[in-house]
């Protein structure tokens, strides 16, 4: 998804294309071809199909949900060659009435992301399409949060899970520790667990989004659900670091370093990016 938000203007987020905004310094007018693998479907148009041509669509979007493990973006406006054609207003209406009516036969809800007006005043629209898994109450994502000690690892899923910023002397991090030790160097030394949620309009749910919120109260809210895994980065503990990535399989790792560590001369980046790279994970 990622390079497809560059033709957009990510402040440009209209529920329909009733509100329209012409969007600023972008050049580009195509897009990458449609890929054959994963979650991303271009479609120029879906209107009025014939109950043949409904069923297919409606197993094609069940194929990429399952290679985006329950989410799928929709390019309403654009040619598998990846250019955008755009559409009218009544027609860009009608083919997201249709992508509707597909997602509500898999049990799936679609939420648009943005709207781009194009030169020729027709519209190219980006549409998450979300299925929660029918065994699940949301969509779970597992983040292994790696790095160099020191780097801010505890500290910016502290901001990120409990809604504040930090007070310039660890506050945000105290949250992430489990032991007094750490509490007294700052420095995480065993795995720690957080959640961040976001619901089907993408606004993020977390401990303070209302009074009193627990995580169940976050579970229960949330349609997407990232459980961040706090690593520890010193070398004195790599062994505690390894059995995270190996144990708890994320999905995905994020590597963080700090603003003034150059990454190529960071041993603990390079040690965790080689383990996770050869840990199970996708």
């Amino acid at each position: 998804m990622d390079p497809l938000v560059s033709f957009f203007d990510p402040d440009d987020c209209s529920p329909n294309c009733v509100q329209q905004t012409n969007l600023h310094n972008i050049n580009q007018n195509v897009l990458p071809p449609e890929p054959q693998v994963g979650n991303i479907e271009y479609k120029l148009k879906i209107i009025n199909p014939s109950k043949q041509r409904f069923e297919h669509l409606v197993t094609q979007m069940k194929w990429r949900l399952r290679e985006g493990q329950g989410e799928a973006i929709y390019e309403i406006g654009v040619e598998d060659t990846g250019a955008l054609t755009g559409l009218s207003c009544n027609d860009m209406t009608a083919s997201l009435q249709t992508l509707k009516q597909m997602a509500l036969k898999l049990g799936a809800t679609t939420t648009i992301l943005r709207d781009r007006v194009l030169e020729n005043n027709k519209i190219v629209t980006e549409v998450l399409v979300r299925k929660v898994p029918d065994d699940q109450n949301n969509i779970e994502i597992r983040v292994a949060v790696l790095g160099n000690a020191d780097a801010g690892k505890s500290t910016l899923l502290g901001v990120l899970t409990q809604g504040h910023l930090d007070n310039g002397n660890g506050r945000a991090r105290l949250n992430m520790f489990r032991h007094l030790h750490e509490v007294q160097s700052g420095r995480t030394s065993s795995i720690s667990h957080e959640i961040l949620g976001f619901n089907s309009q993408g606004q993020e749910i977390n401990y303070s989004y209302s009074d009193l919120m627990t995580a169940e109260d976050i579970c229960e809210e949330s349609n997407k659900l990232i459980t961040f895994l706090d690593l520890a980065g010193h070398k004195k503990y790599i062994r505690t670091t390894i059995q995270g990535l190996s144990g708890y399989l994320p999905h995905h790792a994020m590597l963080v370093k700090g603003f003034s560590l150059d990454i190529k001369f960071c041993r603990s980046c390079r040690n965790d990016s080689g383990a996770f790279k050869y840990s199970s994970c996708t």
